[in-house]
């Protein structure tokens, strides 16, 4: 995993784990292929917490058996949908299923390019593509 010793994947992965301490947000990098959510198995999910109910939120990638490129995507996905939720964008809460990931697929790109994340290009739009064209089977 020579990405792991990139100093912009460090820094990137450094921010994510900072920002969700602050936030009661447990960041987990789990070494499946896949993790379970709520029943369903997929590369990644963010839970909010629940402060009221004194319950910790969760942000999970499976990064085993993946490309260093593919799951740092989705990594980003991810943690695009907790700065959603962190800064109270009413995009999180976006009835639309289809809407809310669009806007988070663009987030997750420009998070690529604003941490200069190690991912080519092919590979950011190759994924993006690949996500957009599962939900709208599913949409």
């Amino acid at each position: 995993m020579a990405y792991m010793k990139n100093p912009r994947v460090q820094h990137f992965l450094k921010t994510v784990r900072s920002q969700c301490k602050k936030c009661n947000v447990r960041f987990t990098l789990s070494s499946g292929y896949q993790v379970n959510a709520g029943g369903e198995r997929c590369q990644g999910y963010f839970i909010e917490p629940w402060h009221s109910q004194g319950h910790q939120g969760e942000l999970r990638v499976a990064i085993g058996g993946r490309r260093t490129s593919d799951w740092l995507y989705t990594l980003a996905h991810e943690y695009a949908h907790f700065q959603q939720w962190m800064r109270d964008d009413p995009i999180y809460r976006e009835r639309d299923y289809l809407t809310l990931e669009q806007k988070t697929e663009a987030e997750a790109l420009e998070l690529c390019r604003t941490f200069k994340l190690p991912i080519p290009r092919r590979v950011l739009l190759r994924e993006h593509r690949k996500y957009m064209r599962k939900l709208a089977r599913e949409c």
